[in-house]
Parts: structure tokens; sequence; C-alpha cells
């Protein structure tokens, strides 16, 4: 049964102005058809009560393979690199699977293991921020300056990759996070399995390294796993795949995102600078404001009833985070950036038994890099023309934002 009916309000994926700013007709959708399907079968979940239902049904799951669709997208994988490597994604799988894929990487994001990174962190943004401060530019992109190499040189070092290798690390990454998006074509995925070879003989070469002398690091510690509970090497390295594109794109995003909030809203910029213990409360409102994963999917394993409607098995649901995220409902005032929003519970992270590993790292991250950042400028605007979204739907992000800081 379809959710769409005539003269009723449905979401584009591939409409040009929905991917530059999607939350007008997100609003539109969730008022008057929150929970509908498209003409390609999707079905699209946009109010907050329903996105969290959604994220912890135990009928709905991960693995793409159950979706009926899915031969529409065979063809294009053709057991390549790329697919055999989704496949084993603790993120593409359910049940005992997952569970026993997430305990054994989960003891590498414990508390005491995600505060050992932060000397990491705070070296990594330290050095970006002293090579700006030495040239002082009148006009600084803040994407490609600080945003973007960051999470990648932090994510390198906890995973034990050389740093020497960062634009092959980069342009690797770039080409898997595009082929992941739902709008992506056929020459997307081919780049994106070219790209996970590339990326894994690079991982194989550090597992194998670390078999022979361990580091301080997240593949050591994997390896460290007793034989009987131990990743193979490809779900080792399936894994550190994984962990790499997920542990910095999204962290890209909220570093440049939160950047352009606080950059168009000088009075919350002003109230954070004023009073930084609102500092987590700030970064919880920069994940709702603009969620770096717009879109969570999941496939309807057994028939279920989702905001009214009846999904049946084997279709697939898209939860839109954005849309959750700014649902009256659930948030005063939604449009409204808020550092001090409290309560704030945003789905930026999903839910359920797939929530975001790698949050405390995200949100370390944040913490480390607006401290700096919010101390090493007195102010900063937008410079006119200066705000360049990705042309993305699912990993929300910008390609490039041109500020103007205040010395």
């Amino acid at each position: 049964m379809s959710g769409a009916t005539e003269n009723l309000p449905t979401l584009d994926l591939r409409d040009a102005a929905f991917r530059q700013d999607p939350y007008p007709a997100l609003a539109r959708v969730r008022a008057e058809n929150p929970v509908h399907q498209d003409a390609l079968g999707i079905w699209y979940v946009t109010r907050h009560a329903d996105v969290t239902a959604a994220l912890k049904h135990p009928r709905l799951g991960r693995d793409l393979r159950q979706w009926m669709g899915y031969a529409m997208l065979r063809p294009y994988l053709a057991d390549s690199p790329l697919e055999r490597c989704v496949e084993q994604w603790m993120f593409s799988l359910d049940g005992a699977e997952h569970a026993r894929l997430r305990k054994l990487v989960a003891r590498a994001f414990t508390p005491r293991a995600v505060a050992a990174m932060r000397a990491s962190i705070e070296q990594a943004a330290d050095e970006l921020i002293a090579e700006i401060e030495a040239a002082r530019p009148s006009e600084l992109d803040i994407v490609s300056s600080f945003a973007t190499p960051l999470p990648v040189r932090v994510i390198a070092r906890v995973l034990g990759l050389p740093l020497e290798t960062y634009d092959d690390l980069k342009e690797w990454s770039t080409t898997l996070a595009l082929a992941l998006e739902p709008t992506s074509r056929r020459r997307h995925r081919e780049a994106a399995s070219a790209a996970a070879e590339a990326l894994m003989t690079r991982l194989r070469e550090t597992v194998a390294s670390r078999r022979e002398s361990r580091a301080d690091d997240v593949v050591s510690l994997l390896l460290a796993a007793e034989d009987g509970d131990a990743l193979t090497e490809d779900e080792l390295v399936s894994q550190l795949v994984l962990l790499f594109v997920a542990g910095h794109e999204t962290t890209t995003s909220l570093i440049g995102s939160g950047m352009l909030a606080l950059a168009r809203h000088p009075d919350e910029q002003r109230r954070l600078r004023d009073d930084p213990s609102l500092g987590p409360s700030a970064i919880e409102e920069m994940l709702r404001y603009e969620s770096p994963a717009n879109t969570v999917a999941r496939v309807v394993y057994e028939e279920v009833s989702i905001g009214g409607q009846r999904i049946g098995e084997g279709q697939m649901m898209l939860c839109m985070t954005g849309g959750a995220n700014r649902d009256p409902d659930v948030f005063v005032d939604p449009e409204r950036f808020d550092v001090g929003r409290s309560p704030n519970p945003h789905v930026s992270f999903g839910g359920g038994v797939h929530f975001c590993l790698g949050a405390p790292l995200a949100r370390l991250e944040a913490q480390v890099c607006f401290e700096r950042l919010l101390r090493a400028f007195r102010g900063f605007d937008v410079a006119p023309g200066g705000v360049e979204w990705r042309d993305y739907v699912n990993l929300r992000s910008l390609d490039s934002l041109v500020l103007r800081p205040e010395w």
C-alpha cells in the first residue's frame, strides 16, 4: 500500500534544490505526508517519533541484501571489492553477526580509549591552526584548511596509517562516500570499487606490520583479541575501511556546518565565546541543526506499521534524520540555532543497536576543534558567495566555506 496520494507532497532526492537545502521540503512532507512511498517504491519517514521507532524496531535491519530492490544494485557491484567490503561491515549486518563484530570493534572506543585520543586530536588541531595563524588570511576556506584535514589526520593516527599518504587516503574516502549516496550512479560505484581495493591494500600492509610489531593503535588492539574470538583478516580490513570513512567524513561535516551556523548566528557565536561551558550543548545543537547524515536506511524484514502506514517485507525505508531533528512536536522553535538548547534528543547518531559507535570520538574531536577555533579568531562571518554544499543527499557536508576571520 502506498502512502503517496495525489496533491500530497513527496520527497525527490534527485531534486537539486533539495540537495542544497532539504529543510523546506522536509517540513512540508513532515506536516502533510510524513510517511510515504515514492514512484520507485522507497519509503520515507520524516517525523521524530516515527524515525525513533523505526531505528529501534526489531523487524527493521541494515542488511541491504534483504531489500527486494537489491538486484538493481547487484549488476553494478558484481562481486566487486566494494561489495565484498561493504557486506562485511558491522554497519551492514544484524543479529549475531552484527553483535559479534560490534563487540570486538567497541574495544577501540571505550571511554578510556577515546580519552586517550585527546592528545592526538589536540596536536592535529594545533598544527593546523598554527599554519592558519602564520598566514593570517583575510579570507579562509575553513573546510579545506581545517575541517577536512583534521579528522583525516586523527583517524589515520588512530588506525596507524602513515600520514604521508594523506592525499591518497582522502581521495579514496571521498570516492567511497559518494558511492554510498542513494543517488549515486554506476560510474560512482565502479570508481568506489577501485578506491576500496586500494584502501584495503594499504590497510592489509598495516595489519601485516602490526602482526610483527604491535603499536598503540586500533589495529593492534583488534589483533590482540583471543584467537577464538578474533576477526578474520577480511573482517578486520573491512571494519577498518568502515572506521576510516565513517570516522572522518561525518566529523568533517560537523566542523564545517558548525562553523557555518556560528558564522550565520553571531549572537550565538558571542554567547558561546562568553560562556565556554555551553560547548557540549552547542555541539549537540550543531548535530541537530545540520545532521552530518541526513538519511539512515532500514530494510523491512517483516511487515510493520510505521506512522499509520503498513510497510511490507523487503521494502526499503529511509529515515530522514534532517526532518526528525527539526520536528516542532519535539523541538521548540526548531528552525532556530540555539547553542544552549536543552533537552536536545536529536537522532544524528542513529538509534537502536546500530547507534553510532564513534559518537564519543566525534564529540571529543568537535569539542577540541571548536575550543581551538574560537580561541584563534576574535570573530568570523561568511564571505560573499562563500558557501558551497556538496551535491550529496546522505552525507550532508560543505565543499567549501570561506570565512572572513577577525584577528
